[in-house]
């Protein structure tokens, strides 16, 4: 639905060439499960592929059947009502342009993976969740600053903000307190954005001075140090606490164009603002057997890690156990800046040009993702990847074309 107020008789600001407003609602419904994922499936094959041994005989071919997910009779869909209001402006004779939309939704019965205690056979099962609330909106600004005959120069803000919630969980309240229990395992928490980080909030390293905390903790020095919250000796489950949310505060891009004469002259910058990750370095040491009982250097580079002549409070020993094929370095913001685009092009305007029966020739020169500003120490802050993590860093790009039409 849009009203373009503007048209109406009664409406009179000289300032304001043109208003639209406009509003929508809408209910959809979302499956976000493969077929047979209700239902509790199960592998057949070779034993040892499916991660059973019967018998170490190498001669001899074992099968056996294995169920890969728990069965969950109750999932169905989930349902999303949205709704979004919102204008487009224009202003001083076309040369401010202010259009903004705002959302609101709440998703209920969402389908998600649910954590689950590992006695049960599995660690995960398909589930859905109470309620989420997402509100937003996305604000565009565009001037025409400069407008000559010659010279022409002119910018575009665009400002993107998300706020998150669960509003409800799964109707439990197990310590009988009055108040529905957050999902702490799976780190869904109410009145809180889907994707938040709980843990220890880390402080630094254990160095060789710290003997109460090795002692409180039963830790040798070079393992992380956590910050005590809950006033009680020692590090327990207490001492958690809800460090960040993955998901940026907002994001932000700017662009301008500045034409002279047949020049033309355009870039972007874009930046997310605020989000948070852990950032895993790599390992410098593959675990597994090299055949001689050794560990093989895999990394082709050095890693500071902490030892007692190199007492880092940014890295830990590499002899800590809990990282997998990574080493923790703590909670990192992926904020960033990035000149993400720029172009330089050439319009040929010359009477040569029509006389060859050309319409159209533009020579232009192009480049992406040229710089980056950004604390976040892995590859590309944009995904929150890690190094050596499967995914590649965001490429830079050159390109040099021509455009040409008859």
């Amino acid at each position: 639905m849009a009203w373009n107020i503007t048209n109406e008789d009664f409406f009179d600001v000289s300032a304001l060439d043109n208003l639209k407003l406009k509003a929508a609602w809408g209910q959809n419904g979302n499956q976000g499960v493969g077929p047979y994922s209700t239902l509790a499936r199960v592998n057949n094959g070779i034993a040892a592929k499916i991660g059973y041994e019967f018998a170490s005989d190498p001669g001899v071919v074992y099968y056996g059947l294995k169920q890969t997910n728990l069965a969950n009779s109750e999932l169905g869909w989930e349902q999303t009502d949205s709704w979004n209001f919102g204008f487009e402006s224009e202003w001083f004779n076309s040369r401010l342009f202010v259009d903004l939309d705002v959302y609101a939704s709440k998703t209920s019965d969402q389908i998600f993976q649910r954590v689950i205690p590992s006695m049960t056979g599995f660690t995960s099962m398909i589930t859905s969740l109470g309620r989420v609330d997402n509100n937003g909106l996305e604000l565009t600004v565009r001037t025409v600053n400069i407008q000559k005959n010659d010279f022409t120069w002119s910018s575009a803000l665009t400002f993107w903000k998300n706020w998150n919630k669960i509003a409800e969980l799964y109707g439990e309240d197990l310590n009988g307190d009055g108040v529905e229990d957050d999902d702490i395992a799976s780190g869904y928490f109410i009145g809180h954005p889907v994707r938040t980080i709980y843990g220890y909030e880390r402080i630094g390293t254990v160095q060789e001075e710290d003997t109460e905390y090795m002692e409180l903790n039963g830790v040798p020095a070079g393992y992380p140090k956590y910050k005590d919250l809950d006033g009680e000796p020692g590090i327990s489950a207490n001492d958690r606490k809800i460090l960040g949310y993955r998901d940026p505060n907002f994001s932000l891009n700017l662009s301008n164009t500045i034409a002279y004469k047949d020049f033309e002259l355009y870039f972007m910058l874009q930046g997310i603002f605020g989000g948070n990750d852990y950032f895993l370095n790599s390992n410098p040491w593959d675990y597994r057997n090299a055949g001689n009982g050794s560990r093989k250097n895999s990394t082709m580079y050095a890693i500071p890690y902490w030892t007692p002549e190199n007492r880092s409070n940014t890295y830990i020993t590499p002899a800590f156990p809990e990282q997998g094929d990574g080493r923790f370095l703590g909670l990192q913001s992926r904020g960033f800046v990035r000149l993400q685009d720029l172009s330089l092009s050439y319009r040929f305007n010359q009477p040569w040009v029509k006389d060859i029966n050309i319409s159209n020739l533009k020579v232009f020169f192009a480049a992406k993702n040229l710089f980056t500003i950004t604390n976040w120490g892995g590859d590309d802050p944009e995904i929150g990847s890690p190094q050596r993590s499967g995914t590649y860093p965001s490429p830079t790009t050159f390109s040099l074309g021509l455009n040409l039409s008859f």
